[in-house]
């Protein structure tokens, strides 16, 4: 049961004097007509009488909702002035159903929406403050190291084999930064919503097959194989182009990192709510402890050497599953090779166990 205001509401207020007015106007009528059958010689002069009467009664009313309505508009202006000014101030009772006091919960209600956006644009220039913040530390190393190997191919005692060797470290720097400028570019739109993810349910084979493509060419450099394990019914819930990159992401970490020569296994499973998709390779042991720094920005174990890669394929692959409902993990299996694990939301129920 809800507690009565303790004040009556601009509409309440309003509503007594004009119910007052008009219990005024029938004790005249009541009065001035028991006069009058009683001294009709004075009829005219009771009816003038009457009407003076009523004109005050009704000048009364005028004025006294005239100033109640004066004050209730003052009152709804102040508090829309301290809205803008960032503070909330009750007005008129919440529990009320007057117009006023459903306005006043409109506006309280948009004052709220206004505040929410206000908040995440501050989450958002937070986010890029952060994200410029990383980017300039990451392109120090490798600008630093190309104005180093530039230096060193402007002396004269060179040798053909050293200048063979900066070229190609310059070279290898430059193409850090255009790894780094694309990945960043990817993970800047992502996080501040630039980019949308559209999910909507899709054969998951279709999507493995696509992120194979793109980094079959590699493999085939270092004399890897990938072999796809396993079949689903069940579609998943995923958008086509992205999570083919979280995938794609995944397969170049195991193909940069994995032993040359070594196969590497994509294995679909089927789950009550999800589908897994397991990538495994033999190479570079990973350390327990270094699992949830994985998919770290920036984050390169410490046995990663000089390999390529700038540390954000795993975060940008995590980004984009969570995005769709999904999600990764990693560990190693019982024979010791690494394994990464997608997790993608699925609708197994319907088409993996009653088809």
């Amino acid at each position: 049961m809800r507690k009565r205001s303790g004040r009556l509401s601009a509409g309440s207020r309003t509503d007594r004097i004009w119910a007052g007015g008009m219990g005024v106007t029938l004790i005249l009528l009541f009065l001035f007509s028991e006069l009058s059958s009683r001294r009709p010689a004075y009829g005219t002069w009771l009816i003038i009488l009457y009407g003076a009467a009523n004109l005050a009664v009704s000048a009364g009313m005028y004025f006294v909702i005239e100033k109640r309505v004066d004050e209730n508009l003052y009152a709804f202006s102040d508090m829309m002035e301290e809205l803008v000014e960032g503070r909330v101030r009750i007005v008129f009772p919440r529990t009320g159903d007057t117009i006023l006091s459903r306005m006043q919960e409109q506006l309280l209600r948009l004052y709220d929406i206004l505040c929410s956006y206000e908040e995440r644009e501050r989450q958002f220039r937070r986010q890029l403050d952060e994200n410029i913040g990383d980017l300039v530390h990451q392109l120090n190393t490798p600008i630093t190291n190309i104005r180093m190997y530039a230096g060193f191919l402007g002396r004269d005692d060179l040798s053909a084999k050293e200048r063979e060797r900066f070229i190609a470290c310059l070279e290898a720097q430059a193409q850090k930064l255009s790894w780094l400028g694309e990945s960043f570019s990817k993970i800047s739109r992502l996080e501040t919503g630039i980019i949308r993810l559209k999910p909507e349910w899709q054969s998951l084979e279709n999507v493995l097959l696509q992120a194979v493509g793109q980094v079959m060419e590699k493999a085939k450099h270092r004399g890897m194989e990938i072999e796809l394990i396993g079949h689903v019914k069940s579609m998943v819930m995923a958008d086509a182009k992205w999570t083919a990159e979280a995938v794609f992401n995944v397969l170049d970490n195991a193909v940069k990192y994995g032993d040359a020569g070594s196969r590497i296994e994509m294995e679909m499973t089927e789950l009550t709510n999800y589908v897994g998709v397991a990538v495994r390779n033999s190479g570079m042991a990973i350390a327990p402890e270094d699992y949830p720094k994985l998919f770290k920005r920036f984050y390169r174990g410490v046995d990663a050497g000089e390999r390529e890669g700038v540390g954000l394929g795993l975060y940008i692959a995590r980004k984009i599953l969570e995005e769709e409902g999904g999600y990764i993990k990693t560990g190693r299996t019982a024979d010791g090779r690494t394994e990464f694990v997608l997790y993608l939301a699925s609708d197994s129920l319907h088409f993996g166990w009653f088809d």
